[in-house]
């Protein structure tokens, strides 16, 4: 194609600036190119062949068309004269020819310089080619590649057609139409009708959203049968809508599923032309509808038809408005990790018949997607077999199997609106009964529970008598078998049995770790009381507070732990010796249902929660332990959770039902690594539990090499980033195990072993013997694989309540759903996951730590793994308040590494993630239970929050010329680009005053970094 003298410069229309803008944002690749591939059977005339592709050519003004800018503005340029190439090669076959089509719609078009249409006739053999037209979308929409196919077609046949229309005329007339009031008017409805719709529609994506979306993409295809689509058009005429409304609120009611949102935006093209002297124009008219469909109070399916009906009919009403226009209108903030106001969109497209070439036979030659435009489009065309249903997807989002299960689900939601209008929509499921049974019956349910024979002190006993000389305990420069564990256990058993102990009795433990902590736990059990464990370091206040709620009827402790209580007695177990009775340590039998323990959830200021946990769910527990990580005689595991925290509770007693030994940590040894590394080298520790937190400072020690007698490392309390488990594995040959539970629930209900090669998330696993766990939506009802829903948990592991709070019970232990006996339970987590493919769980957050930002929930943990991934940062953690979010980072060595890490962070996640500020910290502040206590993390000063003056000459130049394009008086190098005026014609605007003043950048760059200090750091990078 050889470009003439330009003759004139045309306005463009509103969808090609869209599209323009598009491509100087950055690579689109081919998602904006058009193909239509024809197999021609016979023999093909070339010479003919061009001349009809230059009479189409000649036709069209379109076709002659590239790109120039004038003084920031893009316009037209249309060509007088030019010859389209037609590109003729010889191709070894089927495949090859598929290959060469592929080759053809990949190759970019440069749209100052064109040309933005290619042809070319791949010859397979004598009488069998393939035509392949490529043209770029700013020239060409869907409805004028077939008017282009067809004339060239008809031109070959050697037919005479009426002149052409240009679409430059329409490009004129579209501006002067929408100028002034009647847009503005437009653009108020708009804005009446999109404020306060989501930002972002969280689909279930496979992968998480990088900073920029890619448009690599695919198609998935399912057949629509005969019979199907015959009930589609039958209950289209019988409820008074098109098949295209009818199957839209299908697509509506799928998405609101999936997300769990009653207020989905889909977008939906509309032909853009209006009257039929349109009809044949070849151009770019067509535009993109925001439907927005709220389907609150939970309607039927026949009311959302109704929902769906109004809301097609009122965005065609005023169709006329350029979705760029409506974009720029209502979305300040520009995310560069998702399109603005709609993420999915939907279309019944027509089937267009293959053209009739002279003397030959022609049939469409299908072409696989390469590039797609949008996260997800359901695009939907009637064929003679009923109709075909295309899935086209982003790659860098979704995988091919989760996309195959989207579009059963599609179908499943389709058959229940046909066959049942009247359902709510809380009530489609979108899993089949196969999917349904096999997570209600396979993956929610742990096997069944461990069989009751004895409570685990009772274990304890029958260790001792196999082995009463091992060693059962070793505290510092002490030691205790296994029979002396029992004999002073049965000593104090005796002791609280004459103080009345007994069955749901709750005995309190103010004690420091040592010998008589170990002593104490299983003393207490042993009485058949409960025990209570107390934190010497908790004010007396909250102490008295403590053992009010619990009813706890005596305080064990020692000279230099006991408490000043107010009307407990306090028994010193210091003070006790060795009784020397020679009898079993259990005082009573004990029941299932009896308490073994109770531990308060609550923060230290915040009212006590006890949750009471009876001896069934404890001896699960351990029975599950034991089975899962048996130990050995040699094996020795390290005690060193403060008792307040129920991962105390097993490794307490595991190791003592076993034959192994327990080593119990000096009080305040677990928040110092580097004893922790002298404890286990010391010990030959062969089996730790960390808190990631804590696992990170512990990996970070210059002489972890010394722990080589480790093989096992437990971890749960919070999310496991992948590469603090990566890291884990790379310096220490041990098991690493992520476990997951609730207090509520004895400890851990969920446990995955760890491999490097699990992906980006660490799965939580799934459940354990005797453990239920269903992952729910708001109505109680089973989410499919893949999609979000809180956690409920069930089985025998479930405590009884919380003490004396018989509302907060009630709230939180709920009636089963799928109980299969009266009376039974779950229990809310409060916690987000979902399935994976598999059957494991992904742990995704909990409900209370998801925040909202620019309408965009948003999941802290999610930013939180992402700067620990840096390899200058330890540990991070990420508050969230009214002025932004504000990341506290941990640096590896002595610098700040706050700039390479915005930089990096920019690079990888999307814009509405950033942080807006960060803070440098020599530690986090960590709890008790070695999490991290976010609530002492330090107010960021304002003055890290905005800088009011430019630093250097670069960013004096670039804020003079934001104050030129964005016409205001004064810009703060921290303020963002789009939320102070800007839109992507301004950028084009910057981009050229920028480049005037001797500074290369790219409309993609502002959208990347969109404050003048972030574009100043990726200029000062790039030189």
């Amino acid at each position: 194609m050889t470009a003439t003298t330009a003759t004139r410069l045309l306005p463009t229309s509103f969808a090609q600036r869209r599209l323009w803008m598009l491509d100087q944002i950055g690579e689109t690749g081919s998602a904006y190119h058009l193909v239509t591939a024809l197999r021609l059977h016979g023999p093909v005339g070339v010479t003919a062949l061009r001349q009809a592709l230059a009479a189409v050519a000649d036709r069209h003004e379109a076709l002659r068309t590239t790109f120039t800018v004038v003084d920031g503005e893009p316009f037209q340029q249309v060509a007088t004269e030019l010859s389209p190439e037609l590109a003729v090669r010889e191709v070894g076959g089927e495949a090859a020819a598929r290959e060469a089509v592929e080759q053809e719609i990949a190759r970019p078009f440069a749209l100052t310089t064109g040309p933005l249409v290619r042809v070319a006739l791949l010859r397979l053999g004598e009488n069998d080619h393939v035509l392949t037209v490529v043209c770029h979308h700013i020239v060409c929409d869907g409805w004028s590649m077939a008017l282009v196919v067809d004339e060239l077609a008809a031109l070959y046949a050697g037919a005479e057609l009426e002149p052409a229309t240009q679409f430059g005329e329409f490009a004129v007339r579209q501006r002067e139409k929408l100028a002034g009031d009647r847009l503005r008017t437009e653009l108020d409805h708009w804005r009446d009708r999109l404020t306060g719709a989501p930002e972002l529609l969280a689909l279930p994506t496979t992968h998480p959203r990088a900073a920029t979306q890619g448009f690599a993409g695919a198609t998935h295809r399912t057949p629509l049968d005969a019979e199907l689509w015959a009930e589609v058009r039958a209950a289209a005429v019988r409820t008074r809508v098109t098949p295209y409304i009818l199957l839209l609120s299908a697509y509506a009611v799928l998405l609101s599923r999936l997300t769990g949102s009653r207020d989905v935006v889909i977008g939906s093209p509309s032909a853009g032309r209006s009257g039929a002297s349109l009809g044949p124009v070849v151009g770019m008219f067509v535009n993109t509808m925001p439907i927005r469909v709220e389907l609150a109070a939970d309607p039927t399916f026949a009311e959302v038809l109704k929902h769906v009906r109004h809301a097609v009919l009122d965005a065609v009403a005023h169709q006329d408005v350029p979705l760029d226009r409506i974009v720029a209108d209502l979305v300040r903030h520009r995310a560069g990790g998702h399109d603005p106001l709609f993420q999915t969109m939907f279309a019944v497209q027509q089937p267009a018949p293959a053209p009739e070439f002279a003397g030959l036979a022609a049939e469409i030659f299908p072409v696989p997607t390469a590039s797609v435009f949008t996260d997800l489009w359901l695009e939907i065309r009637p064929d003679a077999d009923g109709a075909d249903c295309a899935l086209h997807y982003r790659t860098e989002l979704f995988d091919a199997a989760d996309i195959e299960r989207t579009a059963r689900r599609f179908l499943t939601v389709l058959r229940t609106a046909l066959a049942e209008p009247g359902t709510p929509l809380s009530r489609f499921e979108l899993s089949d009964e196969g999917e349904r049974a096999r997570i209600l019956n396979e993956w929610s349910r742990g096997g069944d529970a461990h069989p009751w024979t004895e409570p685990v002190h009772e274990l304890i006993q029958r260790q001792a008598l196999a082995t009463p000389d091992a060693t059962a305990v070793v505290f510092k420069d002490e030691q205790l078998s296994y029979n002396g564990l029992v004999r002073r256990a049965g000593t104090l058993a005796r002791r609280l049995a004459s103080h009345g102990a007994g069955r749901d009795t709750v005995v309190a433990l103010c004690l420091d770790r040592g010998l008589e902590l170990v002593t104490s736990v299983v003393g207490v059990m042993a009485a058949g009381s409960a025990y209570l464990p107390l934190s010497p370091e908790d004010p007396p206040a909250r102490i008295d507070a403590v053992l009010r709620a619990t009813g706890a009827s005596l305080v064990l402790a020692t000279k230099d732990t006991a408490p000043d209580t107010t009307g407990v007695p306090v028994l010193l177990v210091d003070e006790l010796g060795d009784d020397g009775v020679e009898a079993p340590m259990a005082q009573r039998a004990v029941d299932p249902a009896d308490l073994a323990y109770v531990i308060s959830t609550s923060g230290s200021t915040g009212p006590p929660k006890p949750v009471a946990v009876p001896h069934r769910g404890l001896a699960n527990r351990i029975a599950n332990q034991r089975r899962a990580h048996p130990l050995a005689a040699d094996d020795r595991v390290l005690h060193k959770t403060p008792t307040t925290f129920d991962v105390s509770v097993w490794e307490l007693l595991w190791p003592l039902t076993t034959g192994a030994a327990l080593v119990v940590a000096e009080p305040g040894g677990h928040r110092d690594p580097a004893y922790l590394v002298d404890l286990i080298e010391r010990e030959a520790v062969t089996t730790v539990h960390f808190v990631p937190p804590m696992l990170e400072a512990f990996l970070g020690e210059p002489d972890l090499h010394r722990c080589g007698s480790l093989r096992r490392v437990l971890c749960s309390g919070q999310a496991l980033p992948a590469a603090l488990r990566d890291r884990c594995l790379l310096l220490l040959p041990v098991r690493l195990i992520n476990l997951y539970g609730p207090t509520e629930a004895s400890i851990e209900v969920t446990g995955w072993e760890c491999r490097a090669a699990d992906g980006p998330r660490v799965p939580i696993g799934r459940p354990l013997a005797g453990v239920e766990t269903y992952v729910l939506d708001a109505e109680l009802r089973p989410v499919p694989p893949g999609v979000t829903g809180e956690l409920f948990l069930g089985g025998v592991a479930l405590a009884r309540g919380y003490l004396g709070l018989a509302a907060a019970t009630a709230e939180r232990f709920v009636p089963h759903p799928f109980a299969r006996r009266p009376g039974q339970r779950l229990y809310r987590t409060g916690d987000l996951v979902r399935w994976r493919p598999d059957g494991a769980l992904d742990y995704l957050g909990r409900n209370d730590q998801q925040v909202k930002v620019r309408g965009v929930r948003v999941e802290l943990g999610e930013i939180e793994n992402a700067l620990r991934e840096h390899p200058e940062v330890r540990d991070a953690a990420v508050t969230a308040t009214e002025r932004g979010l504000t990341a506290y980072l941990v640096p590896r060595g002595d610098g700040d590494p706050a700039g390479p890490v915005r930089e990096r962070l920019r690079a990888r996640l999307p814009g509405y993630l950033m942080p807006s500020r960060f803070v440098v910290l020599p530690r986090l502040p960590l709890g008790r239970s070695g999490k991290v206590d976010r609530a002492a993390l330090p107010e960021p000063a304002l003055a890290e929050a905005a800088r009011a003056e430019p630093r250097d000459e670069l960013e004096r130049t670039l804020v003079g010329i934001w104050l030129r394009v964005l016409d205001r008086a004064s810009v703060g190098p921290d303020e963002d680009f789009f939320a102070i005026g800007g839109d992507s014609l301004k950028g084009i605007q910057v981009v050229h005053r920028a480049r005037e003043a001797g500074l290369r950048l790219s409309v993609g760059d502002i959208f990347r970094n969109p404050t003048v200090e972030d574009l100043a750091a990726h200029l000062r990078s790039a030189r």
